[in-house]
């Protein structure tokens, strides 16, 4: 999620610009949650009193769910340059009730209020209830509000349900006092990992971009790669791939990125359509790149009950070979179509940009250190934050003035407020689900389904995943599925964390491709071109998205399960693999440069098999291309040099 993972026409998400007493309430929120945050995270005691894990949890919640309604307003039509009495009132009714969870954590879990709430906590636990459900609305979406109150009253009438869908039947108490004052609903898993994982990382995230850490990667970026063919394109992706360790957001990253780099694609030769595909594709890398992974790599660590390190190195791989099919496809449109590099005196050199922000790369370094070498994942952003603010002093334009500390502070509470809204209203799903003992039931009809075929249950994984990355956040969507498909693929033998990588990779589909395309007519949008053929060429672009998923989910040596010899043996091939389907998506490669339209079907199903875990198909693929090469190299050089290119 990171920043923001939906644009603002969605969930009539315009926000507020905030002024007088309610931006200084924002702000003090927010500089509270971060502080909070650093003593819980470092056990650090005040007057020698340590925090409970409750009081933490609930006073994050109060001080950013009240933020929603300054921030957000409650429709298209609300006021946007003044705050009306009802915001501020329901701003200040979501305060009791986190407030008396925060001062009552040892009542709550020795006193069993959970089960049998008192009545002020069952008065209290509904005002909350419907707080939440209408703070995700306003952040999250009306769909995602709607799905959220719909599972979150299920218990109420799970026993009139049919099938597996039935349960025993529970009291309006329990239910509230489950989600209220429970530690799986509201304070559950979700708001846990946000408090104790994901806070550190975003206020990372905004401390580099404060600082100045964006312009730094794309001249960077610019020094490697601006000169070469297609250079633009290539610096588009890298861009991407190193803000994605900032964002995690594909929409963000098209935002921030896409406003230099498509500009520069279109001056170098690349169509609008063309260029703003590329923006997306690259941008949507970043929620699937570690390790930030828009806040689904700790969701995710802690659902499977493994290292959030394992989880990052796991995703390594398929991501890495997600980038290699952009830049092949990106180099060979400019191959074939004559595009070059820019200027070289228009670009800075490599030391030049080295030295204007080195630091930044030794602070991702020591990031890097304390998650992998140290195991200090929860502490490692905030000593990288550390780096940056002190190494930020040595160039007088990146230091922190007092306006960019304003910015910051700004700029997290925006992340943190519609981030733990949108949580806290996940958290009641699960809480839901797990009341009722309904994912157990779903997931056994489901293992009995895959039993019968197993490509039949990941392909329905697959369109449900896309389905509810249409509406929901990819975190959201990910959080359902984890708890009702996941289980049931990996009771047929298929490796958990390749399982769980498969329902993010497909829920994040919907970024690129219609009827939605988030990324791809944002793009569209800053490029002044078709937005439905942005996405259609955005779909060409990032075809290892939707093939590769299923690659790893049946050969777990893509997700860097088995052997050193296994995993290296699987990537080569799925490198060559993504090799030929790109080819095949833009009729040129290596030396043989142009494709002819048989050349391309029969490339194209090779690399597919090449993917596969097969060794017969892996055979088959190897021979397709070589009968390619056959074609090529007896008829096929001059029907090659003539063939009329596909239409764009």
């Amino acid at each position: 999620m990171g920043i923001p993972e939906k644009t603002p026409s969605q969930g009539n998400k315009g926000r507020r610009e905030l002024k007088g007493i309610y931006k200084y309430y924002f702000r003090f929120v927010t500089i509270l949650a971060v502080l909070m945050c650093i003593l819980f995270i470092f056990k650090i005691p005040v007057f020698g009193y340590v925090m409970a894990e409750l009081t933490y949890f609930a006073l994050l919640v109060a001080a950013f769910v009240s933020s929603v309604f300054l921030r957000f307003p409650a429709a298209k039509s609300s006021p946007r340059d003044r705050i009306p009495f009802y915001d501020v009132l329901l701003a200040g009714l979501t305060l009791p009730g986190m407030l008396f969870v925060a001062t009552h954590p040892l009542d709550i879990l020795l006193k069993g209020w959970e089960v049998n709430p008192p009545p002020v906590a069952f008065v209290l636990g509904l005002l909350t209830w419907a707080l939440i459900i209408e703070a995700v609305r306003r952040t999250g979406g009306l769909v995602l509000a709607s799905v959220i109150l719909v599972i979150s009253i299920y218990p109420l009438f799970a026993y009139l349900m049919p099938g597996i869908f039935m349960a025993r039947e529970f009291s309006l108490e329990r239910i509230v006092g489950f989600h209220y004052l429970g530690t799986e609903s509201i304070l559950g898993m979700p708001t846990a990992v946000s408090a104790k994982l994901v806070i550190g990382y975003m206020f990372m995230a905004v401390v580099l971009v404060s600082t100045g850490a964006g312009d730094f990667f794309f001249k960077l970026c610019m020094a490697l790669l601006g000169h070469v063919r297609g250079g633009a394109a290539k610096v588009s992706i890298l861009t991407s791939a190193f803000f994605a360790t900032m964002s995690g957001s594909p929409v963000a990253n098209v935002v921030t990125t896409g406003a230099v780099t498509i500009p520069a694609m279109r001056r170098t030769g690349y169509p609008d359509y063309y260029a703003a595909a590329i923006e997306a594709t690259a941008s949507k890398g970043g929620a699937l790149s570690p390790p930030v992974m828009g806040i689904t790599a700790f969701i995710m660590a802690d659902f499977i009950g493994v290292s959030y390190t394992q989880v990052c190195i796991s995703a390594s791989l398929p991501i890495l070979l997600y980038w290699i099919s952009l830049f092949v496809q990106a180099d060979f449109y400019a191959a074939k179509s004559g595009l070059r590099g820019l200027p070289r005196e228009e670009l800075p050199t490599l030391w030049e940009a080295f030295k204007e922000g080195w630091y930044y790369l030794v602070s991702l370094g020591i990031l890097i250190f304390y998650i992998f070498e140290e195991y200090l994942v929860a502490q490692a952003p905030f000593y990288a934050v550390v780096a940056v603010l002190i190494m930020t002093n040595f160039r007088r334009e990146n230091r922190l003035s007092p306006r960019k500390l304003l910015n910051l502070i700004d700029g997290t509470g925006n992340i943190l407020t519609e981030l733990m809204a949108i949580l806290a209203g996940v958290g009641m799903v699960i809480g839901s689900l797990s009341l009722t003992g309904t994912a157990h039931g779903l997931t056994g009809v489901l293992t009995r389904l895959g039993g019968q075929n197993l490509l039949l249950l990941l392909l329905v994984g697959a369109m449900t995943s896309f389905i509810l990355g249409i509406g929901l956040t990819i975190s959201a969507c990910y959080i359902f599925l984890a708890m009702l498909l996941a289980p049931t693929l990996v009771n047929l033998g298929l490796d958990e964390m390749a399982a769980h990588l498969f329902l993010i990779y497909w829920g994040s589909v919907s970024y690129i491709t219609p009827p939605v395309a988030l990324a791809a007519y944002a793009a569209a949008s800053m490029a002044g071109a078709n937005p439905l053929k942005t996405s259609f060429q955005a779909v060409k672009l990032g075809f290892v998205s939707l093939l590769i998923p299923f690659a790893f989910v049946l050969n777990p040596a893509l997700v860097a399960h088995g052997s050193l010899q296994e995993i290296l043996q699987t990537i080569a091939l799925a490198i060559a693999g993504i090799l030929l389907i790109g080819s095949g998506f833009e009729g040129y490669t290596f030396y043989l440069k142009r494709l002819s339209g048989p050349q391309r079907g029969l490339f194209m199903a090779g690399g597919v098999l090449l993917l596969g875990p097969y060794n017969l198909g892996r055979l088959i693929g190897v021979a397709l291309f070589l009968v390619g090469l056959t074609i090529h190299f007896s008829w096929g050089r001059a029907a090659s040099a003539t063939g009329k290119l596909p239409d764009r």
